[in-house]
This record gives C-alpha cells, sequence and structure tokens, in this order.
C-alpha cells in the first residue's frame, strides 16, 4: 500500500485466531534488533478502515487459481474476510515501510556477495551474523534464515554501498504470523534427526519434554515461555552455518548487547503495543526479562569477562568485570596478569616480571616495564571464581604508548 504521502509500505493482518499477536510480536522485535545494531525496515502499528482502502487503476494480481486479472473491490473484501477484524470495524495491521536503495536480493549466512567489493569476510565467520544467533535464542526468532534478509544499494555522501538488512519478525516471541507459534519453534529443528529416531525407535512412547511445557491462554500472546528455555539448546527452523560457528566470545560479545537494555526498557517497549488483554502486556515483559536473564546469564560467564580495560600513564591497569556488572555473578576470588614487552613486527612477547595476584580490578605495571617503556606493551588476564571455570580463559591486551601514556589497540578473548 501506499500513504497519502506516496510512502510505500508492505501490509500484513493479523489471524483472526489470534489478534494483535504476529503485528505486536514483529514491531517488538524489530525495535530490539534495531537497538542490537542492525538494519531492520521501519514497522509500525497502524489502524486501517476499508474504506479508506482504494485499489489503485490497473492494479493486477493472481486469482486462487492461479490467472493474473485486474483487482476489484470484492477481491479486497475476500482478503479482508481472512483476517482479524476488531470491534469498531477497523483492522490492526502492521505497516512495514519499504527498505530505501535499490533492491539486490537477500544475503546469505554463509560465503560473501560476489558483487560487494567491501563484502570480504565469510558470513559464517563474521561477528554480527554468529552473535544474531544469541538475540533469535532470546526472542524465539526460529525462522533466522537467508529468505528473511534483504540487500538493498544505498548512497552514503558520494558513495554507493550495499546494506544489509534483516526483516520479517512475524516468527517471534509466541507468533507464528499466521498462527500461535508452535511449541517446536527453538527446541528442535523442522527435521531433526536424533529425536525422530527416539521417538521411532520406542513406538512414540518418547515423549519430546518440550511437547509438555504449558503456555498461558493469551491469544494475542501466542506460544513464548522462560521456564523450559535453555539458550545453549535453543534451535532455529534449519540449521545455520554462522550460528553453527559461534564462539564463547561471540556470544558474550551479544550478551554485552543485551545486557545494555534494561528490563525497564522492554517494559516500556511491550506497553507501547497497547494490547487490549493486559495478561498480555505483564506476560510479554515477564517473559523477554527472564530470557534476557539466562541469555546474561549463560554467555557473560560463559567466557572471561573483563571489559574496558585501561593503561594509565603511571602504568596502572583498570578495568571492569561484565558478569558482575550485570549481576549475573558474585565477585571474582581473584585476577592474575603477566606482563610483556611486545614486538609488533615480529608479534613476540618478552616476558617482564612474575605473573602478578591481585583480587580488586586494578593492577599496577612492573616498574622494570616502564623504565625504559616500549612502544607496545601487552598483559596476559585471568579471572578465577569457583562457580565460574570459564572465567579463567586468557584475555590479552595489548596497549602502544602515545606521549606520556598508554592506548588500547588490540584484545583477543580467547586467543
Amino acid at each position: 500500500m501506499k500513504d497519502s504521502t506516496g510512502a510505500l509500505y508492505f501490509v500484513k493482518f493479523d489471524p483472526p485466531s489470534n489478534p494483535e499477536m504476529a503485528s505486536g510480536a514483529e514491531v517488538i522485535s524489530t525495535k530490539l534488533f534495531y537497538a542490537f545494531g542492525y538494519h531492520v525496515p521501519e514497522n509500525y502499528i497502524a489502524t486501517v478502515r476499508r474504506e479508506d482502502m482504494v485499489i489503485a487503476e490497473g492494479t493486477k494480481f493472481n486469482d486462487d487459481v492461479g490467472r493474473e486479472r485486474t483487482m476489484k473491490p470484492r477481491d479486497l473484501d475476500a482478503l479482508l474476510k481472512k483476517v482479524a477484524r476488531q470491534p469498531d470495524g477497523t483492522y490492526r495491521a502492521l505497516a512495514s515501510k519499504a527498505v530505501p536503495g535499490t533492491p539486490l536480493g537477500k544475503f546469505r549466512y554463509h560465503g560473501t556477495r560476489p558483487d560487494d567489493p567491501n563484502d570480504i569476510f565469510p558470513h559464517e565467520h563474521r561477528r554480527e551474523l554468529r552473535g544474531l544467533r544469541v538475540f533469535a535464542a532470546w526472542l524465539n526468532h526460529d525462522d533466522s534464515r537467508s529468505i528473511n534478509t534483504f540487500d538493498s544499494l544505498v548512497t552514503e555522501g558520494s558513495r554507493q554501498i550495499i546494506r544489509h538488512h534483516l526483516l520479517d519478525f512475524g516468527s517471534t516471541l509466541g507468533s507464528g504470523s499466521v498462527q500461535a507459534q508452535s511449541t517446536r519453534a527453538g527446541n528442535e529443528f523442522l527435521w531433526d534427526r536424533r529425536p525422530t529416531l527416539i521417538t521411532m525407535l520406542t513406538l512414540g512412547f518418547y515423549v519430546r519434554p518440550w511437547i509438555k511445557v504449558d503456555y498461558p491462554e493469551i491469544p494475542s500472546v501466542g506460544r513464548l515461555e522462560a521456564d523450559y528455555f535453555q539458550p545453549d539448546e535453543w534451535k532455529p527452523e534449519y540449521p545455520n552455518p554462522a550460528f553453527a560457528n559461534a564462539r564463547p566470545e561471540d556470544r558474550f560479545w551479544a550478551a554485552r548487547i543485551a545486557a545494555a537494555i534494561s528490563p525497564e526498557a522492554v517494559g516500556a517497549l511491550v506497553k507501547s503495543i497497547r494490547y487490549t488483554d493486559p495478561r498480555a502486556t505483564s506476560h510479554l515483559t515477564e517473559v523477554i526479562n527472564a530470557r534476557r536473564a539466562k541469555i546474561l546469564y549463560a554467555y557473560l560467564n560463559g567466557t572471561n569477562p573483563v571489559v574496558n580495560p585501561s593503561l594509565g600513564g603511571s602504568g596502572v591497569l583498570t578495568f571492569a568485570n561484565a558478569a558482575e556488572d550485570a549481576g549475573v555473578a558474585s565477585r571474582a576470588e581473584k585476577y592474575t596478569i603477566e606482563w610483556s614487552r611486545f614486538d609488533n613486527s615480529a608479534g613476540t612477547h618478552t616476558a617482564v616480571g612474575s605473573e602478578q595476584t591481585v583480587t580488586e580490578r586494578t593492577a599496577q605495571a612492573p616498574a622494570a616495564l616502564l623504565a625504559n617503556p616500549p612502544d607496545f606493551i601487552a598483559a596476559r588476564v585471568r579471572a578465577f571464581h569457583p562457580q565460574q571455570p570459564a572465567w579463567s580463559q586468557p584475555l590479552m591486551l595489548y596497549f602502544r604508548r602515545a606521549g606520556d601514556g598508554w592506548t588500547l589497540v588490540g584484545l583477543e578473548r580467547n586467543p
């Protein structure tokens, strides 16, 4: 559809069985994925009246038997009979503004685009696509595959670039677009060999545990829960090569972004959808935040959580702990730091002093290292927590001399 200003929108309506479900899920998820840093369409909740819809002259469409013919008012009426209608006679819809630029099709979760000179890293090894698995699991975006992507050629300043978009979030947050989401979604691939064979070999006596999960009867939400949800066990509909290659540091990267979105922000976003049933607002807010908490616990503790390192001019190293700051772990027992001179040309380290052990998030570089400071200093940092063994994985920090101080120029998590 085009609005009165001529702007083009793709319009999707809610199914009669679940009014407000697909439109609400799509707007919430789109705004969250935008907050995560991805390019997405502008999606809005719209209220449409039948008398405000006008069929443009010469509009063609394919009827039920595949014949192309001119669209007539009765065809639009027949379409609207299949969608949810509000008590006042209006239709609630999702209005998705057309993505700007020249359409170039979809991108894949592996390989590169041969027509994009900037696309030089295989997609299965790009952090923003490997880490996307965390966001998809959080919002149960099980239909995260190539068909729901869109590339366009856009102009930025004096140059043209290919911009990559994610779109179509109708299959998120308990919505299955045209019906409530399947209980399988997020728990198994469409074809998952092992549980299928077990069910066959036991003649159906083996019951997948996710089948037993109870969902509240809230039509405008569909099926979304947080009690059974296990971030590491979550699966999309189809195997995704980028998701399969996700490393602990990719998941940590995504979890830090999720941690920056507060429970209060989630609540405000869900409230903005204006669900008719107040149970939908409270349930969605509660479940989204509960799934977020599980994401943060699993992935901020899945590797060394030291972040934001800084080396002062006097050689004092300070840093933060993302897991502690997010409230998903108690205080670290200790930290160890190994200092070295780093030869950037040869890529070699020369150890200086013995390993330091500190209990605070600060440490002093050895005097021998600062007496005749090199161009580059490296610090190997490990954290220790009795309940979090992954914290002890090393973190390599590289600082370059800049005047009287030091600038962080490299950070390798799990080098």
